[in-house]
């Protein structure tokens, strides 16, 4: 270990008129912040909703990233462009693997069931911890995991395509998810 010397700084003390004087050009910050954009989505896993899935256009093509396949070109160019309003976020951030799976899981099925069109999920970008030197260890488990889940059967069928959003909204820690639309 390495002996670490204390700093010391002399700071002269200051009498009230120079303290006024110093800060006599100082403005308050407004309080006023804004509102979020959007509430959160309260996941509610007791509804009596369910979905029909049989009633869903099945697809053995498995999501890929960015990809707007079996999408109209209308549609396509406004999910590419983000112009689709965000109606719920879920953050996995601080999640394990198996809670992030289940909340996933039920945050787009509940999404669905609401008619919410287009999500997001914040996956986080899985940084290097301090002081992990392994240059091997896995990275972003959950940024990594989270593509893969959108696949599974259970949720596969509710998802038109998703991708990275633009970088003020999560980029490649984030997934920009547009549903199906549901019809009753």
């Amino acid at each position: 270990m390495t002996n670490l010397k204390k700093l010391q700084v002399n700071q002269p003390e200051l009498d009230d008129n120079e303290w006024q004087e110093a800060v006599k050009d100082v403005k308050k910050l407004s309080r006023d912040y804004p509102e979020p954009e959007m509430p959160p989505l309260v996941i509610n896993l007791e509804t009596n909703r369910h979905i029909a899935y049989n009633t869903l256009p099945q697809s053995n093509e498995e999501l890929q990233i960015n990809t707007t396949d079996g999408i109209d070109n209308k549609t396509a160019k406004k999910f590419k462009k983000e112009e689709f309003k965000i109606e719920a976020i879920l953050d996995l951030h601080g999640k394990t693997e198996k809670e992030a799976f289940n909340l996933v899981q039920n945050f787009i099925k509940q999404a669905y069931i609401s008619h919410k069109r287009c999500i997001l999920i914040i996956t986080g970008k899985g940084l290097n911890k301090q002081g992990d030197d392994d240059i091997f260890a896995t990275r972003g488990i959950l940024k990594n995991a989270v593509p893969n889940w959108l696949n599974t059967a259970e949720i596969r069928p509710l998802i038109l395509a998703y991708k990275h959003p633009a970088e003020n909204k999560g980029g490649n820690g984030a997934l920009y998810i547009l549903l199906r639309r549901h019809r009753d």
